[in-house]
């Protein structure tokens, strides 16, 4: 999504694809994400480590385009938490990857995520469209990269892709196919203290994309005569995981899919709330909402979109991707928006239950269904849902929004969110 943008069930078929502080929510099975190796098998942990260390003896590092570096890091969330690690790589690094236009909105509250969080686990970058923001960031832990042409809807990946670029050209100690790349908008707060995303990031296999219902998707008729080829629709705020990082790269400095709002017919029929259904050409969105994902996954393919079918897709979190009418938000939702239309949508819904758990203080504004709703008042209580919800990063906020019950947003938001 934009930065000014906002940014089912039943049977189918196998497919593929070209104050007090409350306590943190804990993962609840073992999976990548865990947040301690005790919960997975330690036998399955041990076959694992064996397995990494005889391919470690005999082979050389691949080059960074070798797709078996991927499948070599599965699951070593022991690695990662007991600071032992694979072809004497350094420790995973987040990078947290910035767009933003003139400023960072509660940029005090970002300076004390940071605070806390050693400088070997994660590199802050930022491209700014204004010299404003350049020269607000001055002395923070946010890089500024150089600016890149972009154009609102038309293309802000040219801008993501400028960061991912810089941060694949840190030479501070090997890589590490750990390393995550999380995008974040200047209006976004973190939602959890930094240790706390670090363990998720650092741990969880994959890259994530939070996918909307499958009637935003767009489609077109396939060029083989038979059925539809799909391009899914997500938030921009993404987190890759290296490969991907270094694939998405690659393929935008080739030129690859620089044509997809042409292709897909983006936005050229009129909107209209009541008449935007799965399957039915009208498409709409921006290239940021499209780009990655159809880069690294490539179009679907489907034949009858009266048929559901399950979609595996490598390295995606939360794979399967279902296809389907009644399909609502699937994959890794890390980033809480508001989006009013899709704020009830039925199935796994973390933004409603976030929603709900606000007092009336904190509901934020609603928006409409070109703009996200924002936040400009928050109430202790409401904090206290965000640190307590599913969510890694949260937005949109205005800068310093009116703590409604309290002097100083920053100072509660800090104390609530980011205390360890």
């Amino acid at each position: 999504m934009s930065p000014d943008l906002g940014g089912g069930s039943g049977g189918g078929e196998t497919a593929s694809s070209s104050a007090s502080v409350p306590p943190l929510p804990q993962p609840a099975q073992c999976h990548p994400s865990a947040a301690s190796p005790r919960r997975c098998p330690l036998a399955t942990t041990r076959r694992l480590l064996s397995a990494i260390l005889l391919l470690a003896a005999l082979c050389p590092p691949p080059a960074a385009e070798a797709v078996v570096l991927r499948g070599t890091y599965t699951n070593t969330t022991s690695a990662v938490l007991n600071g032992t690690y694979p072809l004497q790589a350094r420790p995973p690094r987040i990078y947290f990857l910035f767009l933003a236009v003139d400023k960072v909105s509660n940029l005090d509250v970002w300076q004390a995520f940071f605070a806390t969080a050693p400088a070997q686990q994660y590199r802050a970058y930022i491209h700014c469209k204004l010299p404003s923001c350049s020269q607000m960031v001055q002395g923070s832990p946010f890089m500024v990269v150089p600016t890149v042409p972009s154009y609102y809807c038309t293309d802000l990946v040219s801008p993501m892709n400028q960061l991912i670029a810089t941060a694949l050209q840190d030479t501070d100690g090997s890589p590490n196919q750990l390393d995550k790349f999380a995008f974040v908008s200047d209006s976004t707060l973190p939602a959890k203290p930094f240790a706390y995303v670090y363990s998720i990031l650092a741990t969880r296999e994959g890259s994530d994309f939070c996918v909307f219902p499958s009637n935003e998707w767009a489609d077109v008729p396939s060029t083989s005569g038979q059925g539809l080829e799909m391009a899914v629709k997500f938030h921009q705020w993404i987190t890759l995981e290296r490969a991907h990082a270094e694939k998405a790269w690659n393929l935008w400095s080739a030129g690859t899919l620089h044509n997809f709002m042409a292709y897909f017919r983006m936005n050229s029929l009129q909107y209209q709330w009541n008449n935007n259904t799965f399957a039915d050409s009208r498409n709409f969105g921006c290239l940021d909402e499209f780009w990655h994902m159809v880069a690294l996954y490539g179009t679907l393919h489907h034949n009858d979109p009266g048929r559901d079918q399950n979609v595996q897709l490598a390295m995606f979190s939360r794979s399967p991707l279902r296809i389907s009418a009644n399909a609502g938000w699937q994959g890794q939702c890390d980033t809480f928006v508001l989006w009013a239309k899709y704020l009830q949508t039925l199935g796994d819904n973390p933004f409603n239950a976030l929603h709900a758990s606000l007092d009336e203080p904190s509901v934020p504004h609603g928006g409409n269904w070109a703009r996200p709703g924002w936040w400009d008042t928050l109430s202790t209580h409401g904090i206290r849902s965000i640190r307590q919800s599913s969510f890694l990063f949260v937005r949109k906020f205005i800068d310093k929004p009116h703590l409604y019950d309290g002097p100083n947003f920053a100072n509660a938001y800090s104390s609530i969110v980011l205390a360890g």
